[in-house]
């Protein structure tokens, strides 16, 4: 239990689960939205359950001299936890999107079309307060991949295009 609180923290720290808000707070003028980071998670639920179930058969197996058939208990357990960890990608990842597309809705920001910004990210998308920036060509050229550091030059581009104004 302590690896998977430990493996959570892990994944806030690093920014995965606040990535939105911060975006929001600073206020940027485009911003990222990506619930890749359910993938981690579920991994991780998975991983400690298999962990468990291992440790479980092993101390059944070796130490009591049982045999546990795929109708035990322990295996209908882990069963169950797999496809848990499954409905967290799936249909998780999906609602998590439209939450956090709400979110942003909800803070005046707009889905960019396709092919606009972030052609070099399938599962990121670009939203913005602006819809012009969504055609911007200096934009584009920073807006390419995803990547966590790229709001922030975006908000200072257009900061220094309102001071040279």
């Amino acid at each position: 239990m302590s690896l998977f609180v430990l493996c959570l923290l892990m994944l806030f720290c690093t920014g995965e689960l606040t990535f939105l808000s911060t975006q929001i707070k600073q206020n940027y003028p485009v911003i990222y939205l990506d619930s890749g980071y359910l993938i981690p998670i579920a991994g991780i639920i998975l991983f400690l359950s298999l962990s468990i179930f291992m440790l479980w058969q092993y101390t059944c197996l070796k130490k009591r001299n049982l045999h546990l058939g795929p109708k035990h208990l322990s295996v209908k357990t882990l069963t169950v936890v797999a496809i848990f960890s499954i409905l967290i990608i799936l249909p998780g990842q999906s609602l998590e999107k439209s939450r956090i597309e709400k979110i942003a809705e909800q803070h005046g920001y707009q889905p960019c079309p396709p092919f606009t910004l972030l052609m070099g990210s399938v599962s990121i998308d670009a939203w913005v307060k602006d819809f012009s920036l969504c055609n911007d060509p200096e934009v584009d050229k920073l807006a390419r991949y995803g990547y966590r550091g790229e709001p922030a030059k975006i908000a200072k581009l257009l900061a220094d295009r309102e001071q040279v104004k």
